[in-house]
This record gives C-alpha cells, structure tokens and sequence, in this order.
C-alpha cells in the first residue's frame, strides 16, 4: 500500500466527446483488490454527469461542476482534492479535466507544494480521436495541442470508426510529434492495459508546445487572465444563464426543467436538470440523440 505521502496520480485529459469517462471506467476495472482509488472529476458544464457515470464503481468520487479548473474552479479543484486525500486515503488517484482543461497548469499545481510532497504525478493519459486530425476547429484549439503535447500515452480511442485516412493522419501526426514521443496506442470504447498507467512521464524539457511550456518554466505563475488568444467568451462568469425560458413549458406534474448555460473558449454547453422520476418516450428520445451536431451529448 502506498503512504500517505507518495500517492501514484494520473490526469487522464482529452478534448470534448473523445471518451475520457468510458476510458476511467475501464481503468477503474483494472485496479488491483484491496487498492482504494479515488477520481476528481471537473465537467465543462454545471450540471455534472460524470459522477452519475461513475457512480457504481465503487470509488471515492468529486465533482467540480462549471468551466476549466485553471480559472473559476481553479480553488473549488484543490478543495475537491484535498478533501479526498484527506478523508479517503486513496491508494491512487485519478483526475479527470474537462475537455476545455489547459493540462499544463494542473500539472504544475499538482508537482509543486503543497502537492509535491503528496502526490506522485505518474504519466498523463491524453485520450483522443484521431478523426479530429482533419477538423480545424481542433487543430487550431490550444487547448487540444496542449493536451496531445503534454501526453505520456496517447490514446486513439474510437478506432473502430477510423478510415483509412484517418489512420494515415494520425501515423503522420506522430511522426512529427517532437521528440521524446508519447506511446501511442489505438483503442476502442477506452480500452486500455495497466501497464499503461506505469509508462514513464517524459522529460520534454523545451519541446512543449510554447503555451505549455509558458505555463510549465520554473518561477512564472499561473496565467489567470488567460492571454491565450483564445476565443474566449468568458470572461470568468462563464455566462452561467439560469434562464427557464427556453421554451419548455411545465409538464403535466408542474415541473419545469432547469436550463444552464456555461459558455468557454468557443464553446457552448447546456445542461438541463430534470426532475427525478421524470419518464422520456424512447423513440422521442433516440431522434433527438441521433440528430444531435455537437461535440458531446451526455445524460
């Protein structure tokens, strides 16, 4: 068992909609009996679902709800941390930012005190889609380089639904990766091996893309006005709209569902909270599911 002052942590980032949740699951089911693990959860939206999804695998659980750790939840996430090592002991801990999450910062929080001497920052599991590689809208978002250039495994998830091209894209985004190069595995649903969780964090030195290396060099501190040249919307108020307009009448009990807007670095999300007990048709349902256009759809 570790101690209390070395406990093995890992982020596990990636951007929106590449599977970050399914792929803690499976790393979740791998852990060893007997070890007590423990997940920080920071969702883009403010109503968290992530919780809900891992709610039965059996492990300590926080929830920071509403935008990217590095600005409004930036204290709310060492409170979350804090308050798991300290009532839960974890053997291990897993983190997972929302898809929105600048990694470089986390990582210089969690390797500097009062972390330092806690937490064993182990390698960070960067999951992505590789059919993203011909999206400009990811290829020119900072925060999807920063998370593939602060990677230490690369993980393709969704390969099953890879073309050729895709394929191909992703052989030659690699190999222009600069050196040292994260292991790159191509999986599906999330799958993944426990020895991945042991692969080595890489030294990179200056090879960091130059905003994570800004945030990383020794002696600056964090860049909490986000001169990123991000088209940011938020100007940290996240534009939380508590607006029950939108349209939806009460049903037929009186309930009116409860509409949540948070808006970030070009992003829209929208979280509807609904009563308990509240039935949906299916077929209704599965329409609307499948004609969905964004990024992520969660529930």
């Amino acid at each position: 068992m570790t101690t209390h002052h070395d406990i093995p942590t890992h982020l596990v980032t990636g951007f929106l909609g590449v599977g970050k949740t399914t792929t803690i699951r499976q790393l979740l089911a791998l852990r060893p009996e007997g070890e007590h693990w423990a997940v920080l959860v920071n969702e883009f939206g403010e109503i968290g679902v992530d919780g809900g999804l891992l709610a039965d695998t059996g492990v300590a659980l926080e929830e920071i709800p509403g935008g990217c750790l590095c600005c409004v939840s930036a204290q709310m996430f060492t409170v979350g941390l804090n308050r798991l090592i300290r009532s839960q002991h974890p053997d291990r801990i897993l983190i997972e930012p929302t898809g929105l999450g600048h990694p470089a910062e986390i990582i210089r929080t969690l390797t500097q005190p009062p972390y330092d001497g806690v937490l064993d920052l182990r390698a960070t599991i960067t999951v992505m889609d590789a059919r993203h590689l011909s999206s400009p809208r990811h290829r020119e978002h900072p925060n999807w380089n920063d998370q593939i250039a602060l990677a230490d495994v690369l993980l393709a998830n969704k390969a099953d639904l890879y073309s050729e091209a895709d394929r191909e894209a992703l052989q030659a985004f690699v190999a222009a990766m600069p050196p040292p190069r994260p292991l790159v595995v191509e999986t599906t649903q999330g799958r993944v091996e426990p020895a991945w969780l042991e692969h080595p964090r890489l030294e990179r030195g200056g090879a960091l893309f130059p905003e994570a290396r800004a945030f990383l060099s020794a002696g600056d501190t964090p860049d909490h006005d986000h001169d990123h040249d991000h088209d940011h919307d938020h100007d940290h108020d996240h534009d939380h709209d508590h607006d029950h307009g939108h349209g939806h009448a009460p049903n037929e009990h009186g309930y009116e569902p409860v509409t949540i807007d948070t808006r970030g670095d070009g992003y829209l999300g929208r979280s509807w909270l609904l009563p308990e007990g509240q039935a949906f048709d299916h077929t209704v349902l599965e329409t609307l599911v499948s004609g969905f256009t964004g990024e992520r759809l969660k529930g």
